[in-house]
């Protein structure tokens, strides 16, 4: 009987936890995908060691994006679900500077054209191709000039 009690126990203990665990995995403390600056960290499995005015997006609540990527600006259209389903436009354009980053930056932009799906934890952004993360971007307070 001891057993049984202990094992009881154990599991209303174990879902309580998964409970708690599960509500914060909800989002609770996660950034808003629309009114924040997102700044890329992160991209096909390398570390990027870019400047603080690169590579720094912003969606809004219209369905269009814009930012600017190695010294492109960069704009166009997206659509994003609540279950975290997303996919660019065809309408997505580019300024045509040439820049030392200039592969990085059309390497982006075909990450943008194959994304599938986003997900956000905390203050990160995940871009996802069927599965597999693509790119990741770290929320970034607006800059002074910009407030």
């Amino acid at each position: 009987m001891k057993r049984f009690l202990f094992i009881a126990l154990a599991a209303v203990s174990l879902a309580i936890v998964c409970a708690a665990c599960c509500s914060c995995r909800k989002g609770k403390n996660n950034k808003p995908l629309t009114g924040t600056e997102w700044h890329l960290v992160r991209m096909m499995s390398g570390d990027l060691s870019i400047e603080p005015d690169q590579f720094v997006f912003a969606f809004g609540k219209d369905g269009r994006f814009s930012g600017v990527g190695a010294c492109n600006r960069m704009m166009g259209s997206y659509t994003a679900t609540e279950k975290g389903g997303m996919t660019f436009g065809e309408d997505m354009a580019s300024t045509r500077m040439m820049c030392p980053d200039i592969e990085l930056e059309s390497k982006f932009s075909q990450i943008l054209s194959a994304t599938t799906h986003y997900e956000i934890d905390g203050d990160m952004l995940m871009l996802l191709s069927n599965g597999e993360v693509q790119a990741v971007f770290k929320a970034v307070e607006p800059s002074a000039e910009k407030k």
